[in-house]
């Protein structure tokens, strides 16, 4: 029943956010408008799994996909930097609007409420999100990077290199929430790997070579490192098996009473193209 409704919420979401993106949108004062310049192709197909920094899955793969009309020349000099930054949008956002609206929010791992702005949540008066990724190689229009926190599809509206005056020359300091470090240990069962091998040709992320099985292991097992499970569920044991989806397979982990995650099963999943909203497929099964 849960299941059911939750399915039928998303997709009443999901439409409401269809309906306010083809309405004619009226110029106002204050306002500026941005220009989509490329897009992310990366292995993270839905919000769930998603690093929340991409610094936590260095082994992450994905590119920029840039656009027709911005010439290979407009990129050239980048290759010689470590990093770039990535202005881009929350295109996945489900409740266009609403959350935008609230000065207060609890992200997921603070013990209580606090200000929007001071919080990297995607749901904030304008969506835009600044991510730093590091730079891999620059092919014609694609930019392939790594340790990212982008979803698949993402728009991309800027791009630039990070320089050193862009690290802070002191020790950062933020909240204790923020800095937690809740890292569980993760492991592969002997069918997960095998599987794993078998669908490397054909649902994994092309930013990711055939023969980089055990780059594409690493980069799973940083994901469920975090326990990308709900707030509630989190840092809790469970025999039933819990999903995300790595390209376009489905990854089946359990979480043991010590902590350990276990990745139990990996299999390919088939998208139906009208299953997909902004680039986004809908999986209400994916839990």
């Amino acid at each position: 029943k849960r299941a059911a409704e939750r399915k039928g919420r998303i997709r009443t979401e999901i439409k409401l956010r269809t309906a306010l993106k083809q309405q004619p949108q009226t110029k106002m004062a204050n306002t500026f408008t941005l220009r989509q310049i490329g897009i992310v192709i990366s292995p993270y197909t839905k919000r769930m799994g998603t690093p929340r920094q991409g610094s936590l899955t260095p082994s992450s793969r994905a590119y920029v996909e840039f656009s027709q009309d911005i010439q290979p020349t407009a990129l050239e000099g980048l290759e010689q930097y470590s990093h770039v930054w990535i202005i881009f949008e929350f295109h996945a956002n489900t409740n266009l609007g609403a959350e935008s609206r609230k000065s207060k929010i609890k992200p997921p791992r603070a013990p209580k409420k606090v200000g929007m702005l001071s919080t990297r949540s995607p749901h904030r008066p304008n969506p835009l999100g600044l991510s730093l990724v590091k730079l891999e190689k620059l092919q014609g229009r694609k930019l392939y990077i790594s340790a990212l926190d982008l979803v698949n599809g993402t728009p991309v509206y800027d791009v630039k290199p990070c320089v050193p005056w862009d690290v802070p020359t002191t020790a950062l300091i933020v909240p204790e929430w923020v800095s937690q470090n809740d890292v569980a240990s993760v492991e592969f069962t002997h069918n997960a790997s095998s599987a794993l091998k078998k669908v490397m040709e054909t649902v994994i992320s092309p930013a990711y070579e055939k023969n980089q099985v055990e780059l594409v292991k690493n980069a799973i097992s940083e994901i469920l490192a975090q326990d990308p499970r709900a707030g509630n569920k989190r840092g809790t044991a469970s025999d039933k098996p819990y999903n995300i989806v790595f390209g376009s397979a489905r990854i089946e982990f359990v979480v043991s009473s010590n902590g350990v995650v276990q990745v139990v099963g990996i299999k390919k999943i088939e998208f139906p193209q009208e299953s997909y909203v902004d680039g986004i497929p809908l999986l209400s099964e994916v839990t």
